[in-house]
């Protein structure tokens, strides 16, 4: 037998072994963390994997509010209410205007605490991802300053204008490159007319405004939606009191308005 069949062989089978060991410990891994979910009075869905290994804690926010949503004409209106989530927060309910958090302070606030808070809009989710230590006053009050962040943007008109200038600047730069060509015209045959086949343009962004990002903001972004995930060092009712405060800004009612439209979509 040739020594390259031997040797490919040799490969094959320690490819092989590996495979079955790795097959048997991700399986294991799962056993030993069995997830816990369960429903909220207010609606929200909670999963949990209690791993407490290392004092932290990863807390992921999913709402039926993605880019499949957009209006025809304001595409890019879920991903601006993402990129406004993280451009200030409002004042807090009967307290000064010094509360309010501006875009700088609110980084700030957040780099003093060890913590972060990322917002992201996809084809069909708007998502929270919440990352902080599970000390206690660290992490009460990156839960209280993340639930500031979801419910109460500071909505800033000149923070949008720039926002939108730059985006704008970037996709008139993209649209110059072969493979964004490319993807702009595969997408729109294959998904034949649904949202999918959508882009996000500059005579788009200029479609958008506060109150259009408002109004998606408050339909979208309630507890009787949310799916929420949980990974840390926290047990069951730890977790629960965590998702409790994290959404009791939101409105609370049982019964979710409808979604914004979203033509050809299955629901």
């Amino acid at each position: 037998m040739p020594m390259r069949t031997k040797f490919s062989k040799s490969i094959a089978a320690r490819a092989c072994v590996t495979g079955i060991f790795a097959t048997f410990y991700l399986n294991s891994a799962w056993a030993i963390l069995p997830i816990e979910q369960w429903q909220q009075p207010s609606g929200a869905q909670v999963w949990l994997v209690h791993s407490p290994s290392i004092p932290m804690v990863d807390v992921q926010l999913r709402l039926d509010g993605g880019s499949r949503r957009d209006p025809q004409g304001q595409e890019g209106l879920a991903t601006a209410v993402a990129l406004m989530a993280s451009q200030g927060v409002q004042a807090l309910p009967g307290q000064p205007a010094s509360t309010a958090l501006d875009e700088n302070a609110l980084g700030q606030a957040w780099a003093d605490l060890g913590a972060s808070l990322s917002v992201g809009a996809s084809n069909d989710a708007l998502s929270y991802h919440l990352r902080s230590l599970t000390q206690p006053d660290v992490l009460a009050q990156a839960v209280q300053l993340a639930s500031r962040q979801i419910a109460q943007p500071s909505w800033s008109a000149s923070v949008w204008q720039r926002e939108r200038q730059r985006w704008a600047a970037a996709l008139q730069e993209a649209a110059t490159r072969p493979g964004t060509v490319a993807a702009q015209a595969f997408a729109p045959a294959v998904y034949s007319g649904h949202p999918y086949g959508r882009f996000t343009t500059p005579t788009s962004l200029e479609q958008i405004t506060l109150p259009d990002m408002q109004a998606f903001h408050q339909q979208v972004v309630q507890a009787c939606r949310a799916k929420v995930a949980v990974v840390g060092a926290l047990d069951k009712a730890q977790a629960d009191a965590l998702v409790t405060q994290l959404l009791q800004r939101l409105p609370a009612q049982k019964d979710c308005p409808p979604c914004p439209p979203c033509p050809k979509c299955r629901r």
